[in-house]
């Protein structure tokens, strides 16, 4: 009787989990182009699943600079309640879609619901694309 009553909870929580879904699966990349899912490649991806929920993509910009060179402008905003640092890289693809350069993790300090800004320009002008790579900080640092 036990077991009855834990596989009808444990597929009533399935079925409550798998419906609330809150991002589609499919997306056109094009529409949203810092949307994170699973089946596709974004520009810009969450390392992992939890930091998709603390840390929101508010705005994404580029555009060239000095001789060509691409700057990507990143707005972030920390939704949690207390200060939280996460590691940015980003990866420059040229035209192919062949990686062109590749930034070191920076740390970047998002202080508890406010919005912060992540900017980084390519050191080559071939760069025709970019990707953008988020992920909680290893240790915490004080901010």
């Amino acid at each position: 009787m036990r077991n009855v009553i834990l596989k009808a909870v444990y597929i009533g929580c399935s079925i409550l989990f798998c419906g609330c879904m809150t991002t589609p699966g499919w997306g056109n990349r094009e529409e949203k182009p810092y949307h994170t899912s699973f089946f596709s490649q974004s520009r810009i991806q969450f390392e992992d699943v939890t930091v998709n929920y603390l840390i929101n993509v508010v705005h994404v910009d580029t555009q060239r600079v000095g001789d060509g060179l691409l700057k990507v402008i990143l707005t972030l905003r920390n939704t949690t309640k207390g200060n939280l640092w996460a590691e940015i890289r980003t990866t420059f693809l040229d035209s192919e879609g062949h990686v062109l350069e590749q930034t070191n993790w920076e740390p970047i300090g998002l202080e508890k619901r406010t919005v912060t800004e992540y900017t980084c320009t390519s050191l080559s002008n071939k760069a025709a694309d970019y990707q953008i790579i988020i992920h909680k900080a290893q240790k915490s640092l004080s901010m």
